[in-house]
């Protein structure tokens, strides 16, 4: 016959309590380690945004565009180049089409529209 161990007013043995209260001691450290991992581990986060941050406004177009007579030279200088890549993209694709339909002569219908065309891009020289 087993001897029961001593009883509190709940009805609990103290072997049962104490080991309750290992338990509950236990999961309070997990969560402070836990605490503490998740604490290190958003300080580097944090710390690794910052470089990034510090990065981005050392950048030379951040520096550019902070400043009114570098972005007012930096977009005259887009607009021109954006000018000049236009009027030669069109030169060379105007090209293309006129050389394509001067090669297109001999279609009934097109070839005497294409001649017309011709005719005007050439000028009076080519009369």
């Amino acid at each position: 016959m087993k001897k029961n161990a001593p009883v509190n007013g709940d009805g609990k043995n103290k072997a049962e309590l104490s080991q309750a209260n290992d338990i509950q001691e236990s999961e309070e450290s997990l969560d402070d380690i836990s605490m503490q991992e998740m604490w290190k581990k958003l300080h580097i986060q944090t710390k690794h945004i910052n470089e990034q941050l510090l990065q981005l406004n050392n950048h030379k177009l951040v520096h550019t565009y902070n400043s009114l007579p570098r972005f007012i030279w930096f977009s005259l200088l887009k607009g021109i180049a954006v000018g000049l890549g236009s009027v030669l993209g069109a030169t060379v694709v105007l090209s293309f089409v006129v050389y394509i339909l001067s090669q297109m002569e001999f279609i009934p219908i097109i070839g005497e529209w294409v001649s017309a065309i011709l005719e005007v891009v050439r000028g009076p020289e080519g009369n």
